[in-house]
């Protein structure tokens, strides 16, 4: 029992360091994405960052803003004003390009770098490597995941 009892607290613990080294990858490559401490700008985003959990699903403000810059950064250009897809694919079904972006850590990571399909990068330093002001905050994609998982069915 008590080897048992080890064992359990071993994979607890061993479970809490996991989760407070959260890695993000590219979608294209697998390789480490870089996400700059000055562009994690917010609570909500700090706790993204630590848990992979985004605190806007569900918030309509948060919705609103991300439906904005989804409109703003010409994404309704290749999936449609509502996500639901049109040259690109549809983000409003459960069917996904990349697998992992069944949760908001890999759609994140597929926004924030970009794909080989196509989709360039859209997170600040990536969008324009030469002009590392552009691009969106962590903040800003967590509120346009908000947004595209609002449209879900």
């Amino acid at each position: 029992m008590l080897k048992l009892l080890s064992f359990l607290m071993l994979m607890l613990i061993t479970l809490a360091a996991g989760a407070a080294d959260l890695q993000f990858v590219s979608t294209m490559d697998e390789k480490p994405l870089a996400i700059p401490a000055d562009v994690i700008d917010t609570e909500a985003a700090k706790d993204f960052i630590a848990t992979g959990k985004n605190a806007y699903i569900g918030n309509a403000d948060a919705i609103k803003a991300g439906k904005k810059t989804f409109q703003l950064y010409s994404c309704t250009a290749c999936h449609g004003a509502h996500a639901e897809g049109a040259v690109g694919p549809n983000l409003t079904d459960d069917k996904w390009n990349y697998a992992k972006n069944v949760n908001d850590k890999g759609i994140f990571e597929t926004i924030w770098g970009g794909t080989a399909g196509g989709m360039g990068a859209k997170g600040k330093g990536l969008m324009l490597p030469d002009d590392p002001t552009q691009g969106l905050t962590v903040d800003e994609v967590l509120k346009v995941v908000a947004f595209i998982r609002s449209n879900a069915h």
